[in-house]
């Protein structure tokens, strides 16, 4: 359903092989939470392209820690349109990140999600 692919722009992405219904689950990847404490060295090294901050807790203006999410979804590039959104859930078994189709992407299309923290990034 899913590779990887190297864009000259912008360097890993995730693109759909098949085509992805709105609606679908297209991974559902299991999550490590790092305080805030962690977050500040990690901001520091190359994990920090990969990692999350649930935009719920990031829009409330407060120091927050991170999220690990070990699935392709760490590779999905940024978009003001995106076709993804991650949806968190917690279980008995711990935290889980859902990669859901917001919209009908086509086979050899990219899987984009919108960043939170966009402003952090340097393009």
């Amino acid at each position: 359903m899913l590779e990887i692919k190297i864009f000259s722009e912008k360097g890993r992405g995730v693109v759909a092989t098949q085509l992805i219904l709105e609606g679908t689950l297209i991974e559902k990847a299991p999550v490590v939470y790092f305080p805030v404490e962690q977050r500040q060295i990690i901001d520091k090294t190359e994990v920090f392209k990969y990692y999350f901050v649930v935009p719920s807790e990031y829009h409330e203006g407060k120091e927050i820690g991170g999220y690990l999410v070990f699935g392709l979804a760490s590779f999905c590039n940024h978009s003001e349109k995106p076709n993804t959104y991650i949806d968190w859930v917690k279980n008995e078994t711990g935290l889980w990140a859902n990669l859901i189709a917001s919209q009908d992407i086509q086979a050899g299309e990219e899987c984009a999600l919108f960043y939170t923290n966009i402003d952090a990034y340097s393009f």
